[in-house]
């Protein structure tokens, strides 16, 4: 019995792991001509592989359009969202066209292995010791956070051991 429930227990917390996440990026926020990360509040969007982002449209006309013409939403200035979901690691800038050039409304999406903490495309010692160095710690913006719940934590440190050796 108990080696069953261990084993239900594992496989739940595989799972969990498993899952893709989606972020939100507010287009035009505050009546303004800018692209906010619902998570960094800044214009860059930290995600892994498989995971979504969602545009959502709060005011303006405005377009989310890659500079690599991976993905065009068009000129919208009704409210509605745009998704995309990053399939390889790397960097993705993306550009408002009619604000990109005048007004600077620019952001980029960086896409990372599950568990890579530095971003150096190996999950390895280096983002295991990063977790447990900054294990415990709480707030916004810390590097190890990996599951972006604002605490460095047990199910930080999992990620990392779950996805040990990828990318290596």
């Amino acid at each position: 019995m108990l080696r069953q429930t261990l084993t239900i227990g594992l496989l739940c917390l595989l799972m969990t792991f498993a899952t893709a996440d989606t972020r939100i990026v507010d287009v035009g926020t505050d009546f303004s001509t800018a692209f906010r990360d619902q998570f960094s509040h800044n214009v860059n969007t930290v995600i892994d592989v498989g995971d979504t982002v969602r545009w959502q449209w709060i005011s303006g006309s405005h377009t989310t359009t890659s500079a690599t013409n991976l993905w065009n939403a068009n000129l919208n200035s009704v409210t509605r969202t745009f998704n995309f979901t990053f399939n390889q690691p790397g960097t993705f800038n993306y550009r408002c066209v009619p604000h990109g050039a005048c007004c600077g409304m620019l952001g980029s999406v960086i896409v990372r292995l599950p568990g890579d903490v530095n971003r150096d495309g190996c999950v390895n010692d280096e983002d295991l010791l990063a977790v447990l160095f900054a294990f415990g710690q709480n707030g916004r913006g810390i590097a190890a956070d990996l599951n972006y719940d604002l605490s460095v934590n047990d199910d930080d440190l999992l990620k990392v051991l779950f996805n040990f050796g990828n990318g290596c």
